[in-house]
């Protein structure tokens, strides 16, 4: 186990440990960690430095303030590999992902006894990111409903576009529909 938490993310090792240290409070295993690809024996390794890389930037920048701020907590998800993505998501083996977590630059977060809004609000108040996505929260479903997606753009590519979005049922089809701005569901 190495501290690699003075390491500059954009310099981040093409080898590491899974115990090696990323930030105060995380390790690298963390940012692969997932439930499905373990129960489906799928690998989600990083495929390249750069998704590591954004994983790391990831998590200084976002999970390790949540966690100064609300202590100790699990992502639900941080990257996800394209296997992983397409078992997920029920896709077929030819289909790729363009979703963020397969470049390392996103993560899916509750916190224990925290209203999945209010943790997306907070979030929106103090921390750098690309998108906010309150997702499938449902407040008849008691406070943990739900998960809050939120993503990071590395530096030196794109900027990031600041987006708030709420992932809801619709009350008229009941299929989840995105909507502008951090809304629960409303049935």
């Amino acid at each position: 186990m190495a501290d690699l938490t003075a390491v500059p993310w954009n310099e981040w090792p093409v080898r590491c440990a899974p115990q090696d240290q990323v930030s105060e409070h995380f390790r690298f295993y963390e940012l692969t960690s997932s439930e499905l690809a373990q129960r489906r024996s799928i690998p989600n390794a990083f495929e390249s430095v750069a998704q590591a890389r954004a994983a790391v930037h990831l998590c200084r920048h976002v999970l390790q303030p949540l966690r100064n701020e609300f202590g100790r907590f699990t992502p639900n998800s941080v990257y996800r590999s394209q296997a992983l993505e397409r078992a997920l998501k029920g896709r077929p083996a030819g289909w790729t992902s363009g979703s963020q977590h397969c470049l390392g630059q996103a993560c899916d977060v509750e916190i224990p006894g925290m209203a999945t809004l209010d943790l997306a609000k907070w979030a929106a108040g103090h921390l750098e990111f690309d998108q906010i996505i309150c997702e499938c929260y449902d407040p008849a479903l008691g406070a943990n409903a739900g998960w809050v997606h939120i993503s990071l753009r590395p530096p030196g590519g794109e900027p990031n576009r600041r987006e708030l979005l709420s992932y809801v049922r619709d009350a008229r089809s009941g299929n989840y529909v995105y909507i502008a701005g951090l809304e629960p569901t409303i049935a």
